[in-house]
């Protein structure tokens, strides 16, 4: 670096590094100097694995004893990811940035562990005009530390999440608002169930949603082949169809129906442009354009329909093994439909997803006897009734809505797996309530995990808590809320997460 600046501000110091802001006196640019002195974080970074980043380092070097990282701005240049993930993003967009990030996570794997943190950063991605994805490397370390485990794949599940949600995970509590195949996804990033980041981009790549959007251009082109092959004399007679015409012998789309649907940024001004051209052939290309747009829309819709019925069979082809979506008269081959003795009227079958793990005889079972959720046959989201968990006080309530019991071969399946509890959630008023899992063995507590959940009064939410099962016999799962309010849960589906 030129040695003719000048030092604006120190933005960073302690017995570690010295972050400076600085302006060079020749050009007038500011730039930031950062001089690590700490052996131990000196042996922490890898000069050469950072220069191969996309990143806005200007020059990088180690000495004996120091490493010395000049960087530029990007904030005054590139949006944030945070600020550009808060555009209305297309499907499309949303799968390229997260492939990008994805590959900026296998890219820095081999380096330590703290350093993968510093850059897996929400507040250190930058986004350029070309949306390819830039890492501010003006890496700032608080402590001399090694971090206690790899959170590499947690922060690509919230990255992930940010992307298609523009939120962030707190307390695993998942929008309900992505797809469900993005939604396994982000789970199994959580969970760490991969083992490479590009184990991630592979299954994303790989999801219907995904082959959907980036498929759909082959389609378009064949039948769009198809219909001028058949009118291919006829269309040669006319002036428009010929400007339209390429070398190939194939006409150009001026625009995607599909990307109109998914509101590309510039679909809809290139459709116009395209509707502007009122020539003999016209016909020939409205007749196309409603063929693509019925094919796409049922397309969308016997997907959707495909992904909901296909959510708990276990098919990699399908996003139905996420816990979200699961209806209520599909279950999975491995935990088919309970006896009708194991209702909470013997006479009667399960006919509700509620009934599945909360009956009178599977309470009997475990030996359960404490406060417990009622039934409510006049508000629910499906099936015929809801469970109501009801404080008429101001205390702490917590109620028992669900047990597994891992001793009942039909779910014995899921002890020492990953599973997943989903629910549907609305209450009486807005509440911060916990869903609170209890596991038991020979009768005494072994484990105990909650998670908050946000559950409202205008509307039914979804909440998603995913978690590991030991060694146990039956695992409890409570709604614990406090105040006066009532809260109902339906739609209650457990199962492992595949």
């Amino acid at each position: 670096m030129n040695n003719n600046y000048k030092i604006i501000r120190t933005i960073f110091e302690n017995v570690f590094q010295r972050v400076l802001e600085c302006k060079d006196n020749d050009t007038d640019k500011i730039f930031y100097s950062n001089v690590i002195t700490s052996p131990k974080v000196i042996n922490l970074i890898n000069i050469e694995e950072l220069k191969r980043i996309s990143s806005n380092i200007l020059e990088c070097y180690n000495t004996e004893d120091r490493i010395y990282i000049f960087t530029k701005p990007l904030n005054t240049e590139f949006k944030g990811i945070r600020e550009y993930s808060a555009k209305n993003l297309s499907l499309k967009q949303q799968f390229n940035l997260s492939s990008k990030c994805i590959s900026l996570a296998q890219g820095i794997f081999n380096m330590t562990d703290v350093v993968q943190q510093k850059i897996l950063d929400l507040e250190r991605l930058y986004v350029d005009e070309n949306d390819n994805i830039l890492v501010d490397l003006n890496l700032i370390f608080e402590q001399e530390y090694d971090i206690a485990d790899n959170e590499t794949f947690k922060r690509l599940g919230n990255m992930i999440h940010f992307i298609f949600s523009g939120t962030e995970i707190v307390d695993y509590n998942i929008s309900d608002n992505i797809p469900p195949d993005i939604l396994k996804i982000i789970v199994r990033c959580l969970t760490r169930e991969y083992i490479f980041p590009n184990d991630v981009l592979s299954e994303l790549k790989s999801s219907p949603l995904y082959t959907m959007i980036f498929g759909s251009e082959v389609l378009n082109n064949e039948l769009s082949n198809n219909l001028y092959q058949q009118n291919k004399k006829s269309a040669e007679k006319n002036s428009s169809f010929e400007e339209n015409e390429n070398s190939d012998g194939n006409y150009e789309e001026d625009s995607s129906v599909l990307n109109i649907y998914l509101h590309d940024n510039n679909a809809n001004e290139k459709h116009e442009k395209h509707e502007k051209r009122k020539a003999g052939i016209l016909s020939q290309k409205d007749i196309i354009r409603a063929v693509i747009s019925i094919i796409v829309v049922v397309l969308i819709l016997l997907l959707g329909n495909k992904l909901i019925k296909n959510l708990n069979k276990g098919k990699e082809v399908s996003a139905g093994n996420n816990i979200q979506n699961q209806p209520a008269n599909v279950e999975p081959a491995s935990n088919t439909n309970a006896p009708a003795e194991e209702t909470l009227q013997p006479s009667a079958t399960i006919t509700d997803s509620t009934e599945m793990h909360f009956n009178e005889k599977l309470l009997s079972n475990v030996g359960y006897t404490g406060s417990k959720a009622e039934i409510d046959n006049d508000i629910y989201v499906e099936g015929q009734n809801s469970l109501l968990v009801a404080n008429e006080n101001q205390e702490k309530l917590k109620a028992l809505f669900a047990v597994i019991d891992f001793k009942d071969e039909k779910f014995s399946y899921m002890l020492k797996k990953q599973i997943g509890i989903a629910a549907k959630t609305k209450s009486e008023k807005d509440v911060t309530a916990s869903i609170v899992l209890e596991a038991y063995k020979d009768g005494a507590l072994t484990s105990n995990f909650h998670t908050s959940v946000n559950i409202y009064d205008d509307m039914w939410s979804q909440v998603t808590v995913p978690i590991n099962v030991t060694d146990a016999d039956s695992l409890n799962i409570y709604l614990e809320y406090e105040g006066q309010n009532k809260v109902w849960l339906d739609s209650i589906y457990i199962d492992v997460i595949k």
